[in-house]
């Protein structure tokens, strides 16, 4: 080979090596608090969010923010990554989380119609004198296509001014709150979306809502779990169109109450609209305020298909009640609804709209012994294997098409013939259950319980107690939540 020959070769080698490499990841970096912008470096930052909204990440970029440092507006970066190199939105240096302020824009945070984001470790308000269509942080999905890739984790939204009245200004309040996805219409949607270990309190409208798609094109992948909800404006958590959507280890407390407190209409504890085979499970609920008609701690409402399943939660002192079946509340979607394993102190009330569900709900504890009973359940209902500790004069639902099967009612009236025993179930500790799921063992039972291994078996049951305790389908189960030896 000649020397020149050689050379073009060597050459045409080195190009095509550069062309299949992998692009090198950039870092920008932002520091609000500085007099002088710089070229983005980390030595000479950014100055101001107009300046880091002008660049355009790509895949495996990172976009630092100093912690300590608040910057005004709307925070909007452009790019996407890609499912092995996502971008990171992130703090850099020592201090508290820096603080992207909103300062009343329709929101301080926006992705639009970008994948593979990685958000953390930042903190976001949006305050202003009036409530409006506002949000903290949102994702939108509504260019027609697939987006997927959104993890939104250990950040905190606080001091949002979203809507709060849902029965004058429904689409404002709907968009409204911390933590918003929204996958809009035209086939639009957003897959793999995953919040986590957020803290979101003081926000109009709601804590966090996710919607995937819409009722033709639910999303897979929604994974919202580990979030502390407290003192927001509406709802605490709500998953719409999602196929399989899971919702666990949850806290929403005061739901309702806040800077900016709920003024109108309905909302709900935690709860999934037009999803497919939906969980809710091992979350807690308290203390939220009464709505128009709903403020329950739980929600199957409706376009729901499949199962909507209400699983190993705890909740307590909710206006509303322990669960809604709002079926028929829109379209109907007919889900099996599952509610299991659950222990409900000071939860009185469950409210039913639609009667294209069946409801299975067994090996709960309802505690309520200081508050009348207001229960109602779907017309084709199985309530088996339930602890009720009500009052005096308290009544629970009858009709030829709700069966009742091995429950133990404590106080409060048999509603029907063989629905089970009356008697003290014999709680180790109950009504003792602070805010947390590790505060309900007062909720086991005692040696000589008459719930001992006295329940109904049932197929499919998810094989677990709330103490994770092993409960066979075939073998007869305790009564309640509890499924251990007598203690």
């Amino acid at each position: 080979m000649t020397g020149l020959r050689a050379l073009r070769y060597g050459s045409a080698i080195v190009l095509l090596a550069a062309l299949v490499q992998p692009s090198i990841a950039s870092d920008i970096y932002l520091d609000c608090g500085r007099t002088a912008t710089g070229d983005g470096s980390k030595a000479h930052p950014f100055n101001s969010i107009q300046k880091v909204n002008q660049a355009v990440l790509k895949a495996g970029d990172s976009l630092f923010v100093k912690s300590g440092s608040t910057c005004i507006g709307t925070l909007s970066p452009k790019g996407s990554g890609n499912q092995h190199r996502p971008i990171s939105l992130t703090s850099y240096g020592d201090g508290p989380l820096p603080i992207i302020n909103g300062a009343g824009a329709a929101e301080a945070v926006s992705l639009t119609n970008q994948d593979y984001w990685d958000v953390s470790n930042i903190a976001i308000i949006n305050p202003a004198s009036e409530v409006a269509w506002r949000r903290g942080i949102v994702a939108t999905s509504s260019d027609g296509t697939v987006h997927q890739g959104l993890s939104i984790h250990d950040i905190t939204v606080y001091n949002v001014a979203g809507e709060t009245n849902k029965a004058t200004q429904s689409d404002a309040f709907i968009a409204s709150g911390g933590i918003i996805v929204n996958g809009t219409e035209n086939a639009s949607r957003y897959d793999d979306v995953r919040i986590y270990d957020n803290t979101v309190f003081d926000c109009g409208g709601g804590g966090i809502k996710v919607r995937v798609g819409q009722m033709d094109n639910r999303g897979p992948g929604t994974h919202v779990y580990g979030n502390n909800i407290s003192y927001v404006g509406g709802d605490g958590v709500v998953v719409s169109y999602g196929e399989a959507p899971m919702i666990e280890n949850n806290i929403a407390g005061f739901c309702g109450h806040g800077k900016y407190p709920y003024t109108g209409g309905n909302f709900a504890g935690i709860w999934v609209l037009g999803c497919k085979d939906a969980v809710m499970r091992r979350n807690v609920v308290h203390d939220s305020l009464m709505s128009d008609i709903d403020s329950e701690a739980f929600d199957c409402d409706w376009g729901n298909e499949g199962t909507c399943t209400v699983e190993y939660n705890y909740s307590h002192d909710n206006a509303g009640g322990i669960f809604l079946n709002c079926d028929g509340c829109g379209t109907p979607g007919g889900a099996t609804q599952i509610v299991r394993y659950n222990v409900f102190q000071n939860d009185c009330r469950m409210y039913s709209n639609g009667e294209d569900v069946h409801m299975e709900f067994y090996n709960n504890v309802i505690y309520c012994p200081n508050k009348a009973f207001e229960i109602a359940v779907p017309p084709h209902a199985n309530l088996s294997n339930n602890i009720w500790v009500g009052t005096a004069g308290s009544t629970l639902p009858k009709d030829s098409s709700i069966e009742w099967h091995e429950n133990i009612f404590q106080t409060v009236e048999i509603p029907d013939e063989g629905a089970g025993i009356q008697g003290n179930p014999l709680f180790t500790n109950p009504g003792t259950a602070k805010d947390s799921l590790d505060s309900v063992d007062g909720y086991r039972l005692s040696r000589g319980s008459p719930a001992l291994l006295h329940g109904d078996p049932i197929e499919n049951n998810g094989g677990r107690d709330f103490w994770n305790n092993k409960v066979s389908s075939a073998k007869r189960p305790n009564i309640g939540a509890y499924n251990g030896k007598g203690l």
